[in-house]
């Protein structure tokens, strides 16, 4: 990497937009293939993006990602485990059922829990056998009522919530069946061995520092962080510019994008050229979900010792899955046995509108539903309370991405397709502008380990650029419907 002497100009042969997993994957991967000019450019204080904590009482707990999907070839729990993570299993069967009357036993709520299980795995099979048949995608709602299903109770509404929308962080209604409910990944898991919730006090995102920190230096030149991008220039002659809010230009050869979905959707940086159509309708396609993890602390725990509890209250969109941050194995971990921690979770239409609420407001309306599934207790007020803004927050604009009905996977490959294309709209041979991030994952959108091998999958790209030639692609220019000529006709 080359710097002229106002230091406000870099030149490197790789510019890396991000510093989360995929932005630190990307970079590990061309350092690990002797390619060490690059730059990357990050808007937050750290590294980690959507992986991060916050301090609660004397606890650490995560706002963004928290669960290891899977053992095994998991790359995300092979950095766990070389970084020494303290995590907890994740038992989603240890499980307490309340209403508004309070405790419900378990006779009552296990029975629908065992059936709706049951139903997953035979909508897991429906979509495989509709997929055989090349049968059009159905939204996850109408794939569940011709299977029998119908949440007509608020038990089963909350047992449904619990399977499907705390999960993907949208509702069965606008959910795919094929490549959201319908996959396998929602029953057996992406990886195997069961998944881990992270209980570390140095906070999830310590193994994405750690990895940084094997090939950046103390105060390494090449990590901009605090540092925002406001326009990309992508179709110059010598590559890309970067232009970043403190007036800085960054010269690059190549650019890695690894910004959220979100960012994409909007109108935060300025693309030139703008994005082709095919392009935009692929990103706006897309959806990017919102996922609120509410923290609350009390002076003194008034639950028992379950991992979960479901609330099957009136309006089961809301405060609907508890967890308890004190159940065996979890913050005993951080030798904070005075931090009396529940975590709620809130999701879709639920979380933009807590978002726009104070904390005061939000703990006054949490404990009103405590006090419904708690009917014979004197609660206390909590301590403390952390509300994470992820649908507002500029750098982010959500949580993290879910397959809509209505996405097809043309769209999805001209989400990742990179830019420019020629003349004759075909892929180029050299562009400049790759994409990266968990949404850009064409197996694990959504998750962290998808962001991982997703950078590691577009550096690889580069360096093939770098070397020789870039590596084909596919795109659409216009994505057709399955059946071309329209069958209505307006009636003469």
């Amino acid at each position: 990497m080359t710097m002229n002497v106002s230091a406000t100009s870099y030149r490197t042969k790789v510019v890396i937009l991000g510093a989360g997993a995929s932005g630190v994957a990307a970079a590990s991967t061309l350092h690990k293939n002797g390619q060490d000019d690059f730059i990357i450019v990050e808007g937050q204080s750290f590294v980690g993006g959507r992986v991060q904590h916050a301090t609660l009482g004397r606890s650490s707990v995560e706002l963004g990602a928290n669960w290891i999907y899977g053992k095994g070839t998991n790359p995300i729990y092979k950095l766990a485990t070389q970084h020494g993570l303290k995590t907890a299993p994740n038992d989603k069967r240890d499980v307490a059922f309340f209403d508004d009357q309070g405790p419900l036993r378990q006779r009552l709520g296990l029975p629908v829990y065992d059936a709706f299980d049951e139903l997953m795995e035979k909508t897991v099979m429906y979509a495989e056998e509709r997929i055989a048949h090349n049968q059009v995608d159905l939204s996850s709602r109408a794939a569940l009522r011709m299977l029998g299903w119908e949440p007509d109770t608020p038990l089963k509404a909350a047992v449904e919530y619990f399977a499907i929308e705390w999960e993907l962080a949208e509702p069965a209604e606008v959910s795919s069946l094929e490549y959201a409910t319908g996959t396998s990944d929602m029953t057996e898991g992406t990886f195997p061995f069961g998944n881990e919730f992270v209980v570390d006090h140095r906070g999830f995102n310590y193994i994405l520092q750690e990895e940084a920190n094997r090939f950046l230096k103390p105060n390494d030149s090449r990590l901009l962080l605090d540092t925002m991008v406001t326009r990309v220039r992508y179709d110059g002659p010598h590559g890309v510019v970067v232009h970043t809010a403190n007036g800085d230009r960054i010269f690059a050869d190549y650019a890695i994008c690894t910004f959220s979905l979100g960012v994409l959707q909007s109108n935060s940086v300025e693309w030139i050229p703008a994005f082709p159509d095919w392009k935009r309708e692929a990103l706006l396609s897309f959806h990017m979900t919102t996922y609120t993890k509410i923290f609350l602390r009390f002076d003194h725990k008034f639950w028992d010792d379950w991992q979960f509890a479901l609330y099957a209250g009136n309006d089961t969109r809301e405060y609907t899955v508890w967890q308890n941050l004190n159940a065996p194995g979890y913050l005993p971990h951080q030798n904070q046995d005075d931090d009396n921690i529940l975590m709620v979770t809130a999701t879709y239409k639920a979380s933009e509108r807590l978002e726009r609420l104070p904390d005061a407001q939000v703990a006054d309306e949490i404990m009103q539903v405590l006090q419904r599934m708690f009917p014979h207790t004197t609660l206390p007020r909590p301590t403390g309370i952390v509300v994470p803004r992820w649908h507002t927050n500029p750098l982010f604009r959500g949580s993290y991405s879910n397959w809509p009905i209505g996405m097809l996977v043309e769209h999805h490959e001209n989400m990742r397709a990179p830019l420019p294309i020629d003349d004759n709209d075909d892929a180029s041979t050299s562009p400049r502008l790759w994409f990266a991030g968990e949404a850009m994952s064409p197996e694990y959108y959504g998750y962290l380990h998808g962001a991982w091998i997703e950078g590691q999958n577009i550096a690889g790209k580069i360096l093939e650029c770098l070397n020789k030639t870039c590596p084909p692609y596919r795109f659409h220019k216009r994505v057709r419907a399955c059946n071309p000529t329209p069958r209505f006709r307006l009636q003469q």
